[in-house]
């Protein structure tokens, strides 16, 4: 009886110890699948420019944050790449963390992800 007990389970560990718990994983990449190395760079330093401009410029987070909204639309990066941009930018701008917040709430409202 003893044996026999043994013996399945050495066969249920053997059974479940030769599976495949493999998973593979995918790394997302932030570049834009049509835009060249320089491109991209390019694109992101002109966003950067305009974006700071908008923060600089306008008083109001709504309004900053429907430009900033046009910026990304007219801009040829994905909008993924675009909004850590932006993140990027207000946290290099001596902006509040409550105006940062604000701003980034009304880009996620109308870019989900």
């Amino acid at each position: 009886m003893k044996f026999y007990l043994v013996l399945g389970l050495a066969g249920v560990l053997a059974l479940t110890s030769c599976q495949e718990n493999t998973t593979t994983k995918v790394k997302e990449t932030t570049q834009s699948p049509d835009l060249s190395k320089e491109d991209f760079h390019k694109n992101v330093k002109d966003l950067s420019a305009m974006i700071e401009k908008a923060l600089k410029v306008e008083t109001d987070n709504t309004v900053r944050a429907k430009r900033i909204l046009g910026f990304i639309k007219r801009s040829k990066l994905d909008p993924k790449s675009a909004k850590k941009t932006v993140r990027k930018v207000m946290s290099i701008s001596k902006m509040s963390l409550e105006d940062q917040k604000e701003i980034t709430y009304i880009l996620n409202k109308e870019i989900p992800n």
